[in-house]
């Protein structure tokens, strides 16, 4: 058995997400991805190149997705604001990692050894703020958000 190599879910500053998302070297789905969670909450807006898995739907899909996504090595969890919703899929994804490192035979790690790779880490973060301040602070800048809807915003 492998011991994981996976840290808990930390909260990142949004700067962080917003230089990746500039840097046109940088691919969503390959070299970082950003994970909104809202539910039908995400009208209004959302971070251009992020795939919406409402929270809802996460606990069922966790396998799955884990696996679609496994060699990006940069995840950022959000919903509304990342106090609730953000957080808790955080904590899901990373425990399905230590679950996934966890069951990896002897042969399947002498295996990924052999090929002289490192044990597949993902480091996941949580966007502070969520998109509620994201969009406080991007919401005219068309490359940092998408589909933005000015009327949704006025009341929050």
């Amino acid at each position: 058995m492998s011991t994981s190599t996976h840290q808990k879910p930390e909260f990142v500053e949004q700067e962080a997400l917003k230089t990746l998302l500039e840097d046109k070297t940088k691919v969503p789905g390959k070299d970082y991805l950003v994970i909104d969670v809202r539910d039908e909450d995400r009208i209004g807006g959302h971070i251009p190149g992020s795939v919406n898995i409402p929270s809802k739907q996460l606990p069922d899909r966790l396998p799955q997705l884990v696996e679609e996504y496994k060699d990006v090595p940069t995840l950022f969890f959000h919903c509304a604001l990342s106090q609730v919703r953000g957080p808790k899929a955080a904590n899901r994804w990373s425990e399905a990692l230590a679950e996934r490192d966890a069951k990896l035979t002897a042969t399947e790690a002498a295996a990924v050894e052999a090929a002289n790779r490192a044990p597949i880490t993902q480091k996941v973060n949580i966007l502070r703020g969520g998109f509620g301040e994201w969009q406080l602070k991007h919401k005219d800048n068309k490359d940092l958000v998408e589909a933005y809807e000015a009327e949704y915003w006025v009341d929050i």
